[in-house]
């Protein structure tokens, strides 16, 4: 499904989460709900799509998105525990938004589901614990080729470039395109590089794409920039949270990108985007990309509470464009 403006809900399934049971359980719940936009690594898509079918939906109706970072992009990044200095205080496990922490019962100490684990730091900050570090990844864009060497319909790919090195976002991105034919995100924070650098570096990457995108006589892929904020912050539903990505967005806004807007967004957000970038009715209202906010909003609820929650969420980031608006119409595209 081309993405145009026929979603304004985008729903992380988180990069680095390779449990699929978990995921599909929350991915088939926000179906449900009407969510039409998935974003997860390449591992959990093929599972995804078989669900979605299973539970009669219509596969071409949603745009699955398949992520892969840049080496060194906090989204590639898995914790890990270290036996002999973890004290066994369970702190890490209590304060883990994905249940990736584990008590060992032979040694008492605690480890880290791989598969579950996203990297989000919230055991680290919590703790500031010494047995706590990070190893960094890129194995996605491998996964990424080999699904679509295996024939899978991959309708987005997304990169997530936060890192400092211009030469090596470009380098990925090219490879990506080497082999990837649709339309492409990349998810860039305003840390990295003064705003004028970052726009500079994303209209090469927007040249480079519309370039290999008249080379294969497909010039309807579109390109994303996805503004990413306070990344992966644990799910807090505070104003201050969402500020970081909206502001970013709104300061991308007047360079035509297609905007998605992503890290922090909780269910502030609709309304603090709309007020900020309903102030100049040219800009095209981004898409709202949720992680750990609208997992952490049905987790634990009985299955009827939980698919209420996130219709609600859903419906509230469907409308949000509509009021005070001259022109309801969105154009993501």
């Amino acid at each position: 499904m081309p993405l145009n403006n026929k979603t304004k809900f985008k729903l992380i399934l988180g990069l680095g989460n390779k449990d699929i049971k978990s995921a599909l359980e929350v991915a088939l719940l926000y179906a449900k709900a009407g969510v039409r936009f998935f974003d997860a690594s390449p591992e959990i898509l093929p599972e995804l799509s078989k669900g979605l079918i299973k539970l009669g939906f219509n596969r071409d109706d949603f745009t699955l998105c398949a992520s892969a970072p840049i080496l060194g992009d906090i989204h590639g990044r898995k914790a890990f525990i270290s036996e002999s200095i973890c004290s066994g205080c369970s702190l890490c496990m209590k304060n883990c938004p994905e249940d990736a922490v584990y008590k060992n019962k032979k040694s008492g100490k605690y480890e880290i589901d791989s598969k579950k684990c996203i990297g989000c730091s919230a055991c680290k900050k919590i703790t500031n614990c010494y047995a706590i570090s990070f190893e960094y990844s890129n194995g996605e864009i491998n996964s990424l080729k080999k699904l679509i060497d295996e024939g899978f319909k991959i309708d987005m790919a997304e990169l997530h470039a936060s890192i400092s090195d211009k030469k090596q976002i470009i380098k990925d991105f090219k490879d990506i395109l080497t082999f990837f034919r649709g339309d492409i995100s990349v998810c860039i924070n305003r840390r990295q590089f003064p705003l004028d650098d970052t726009v500079k570096l994303l209209k090469e990457l927007k040249r480079l794409h519309s370039v290999s995108n008249t080379q294969n006589s497909d010039n309807s892929s579109e390109f994303y920039v996805q503004a990413d904020g306070a990344s992966m912050n644990g799910g807090d539903s505070s104003d201050d949270s969402t500020l970081e990505c909206v502001l970013f967005a709104k300061e991308l806004a007047p360079y035509g990108f297609n905007l998605i807007v992503s890290g922090g967004t909780n269910n502030n957000t609709p309304k603090i985007l709309n007020d900020i970038m309903s102030e100049d009715d040219e800009y095209n209202m981004p898409v709202i990309a949720y992680g750990t906010y609208a997992r952490k909003l049905i987790s634990g609820l009985p299955p009827k509470e939980a698919l209420i929650k996130a219709k609600v969420l859903f419906e509230e980031t469907e409308n949000y464009d509509r009021y005070d608006r001259r022109d309801s119409t969105v154009s993501i595209g």
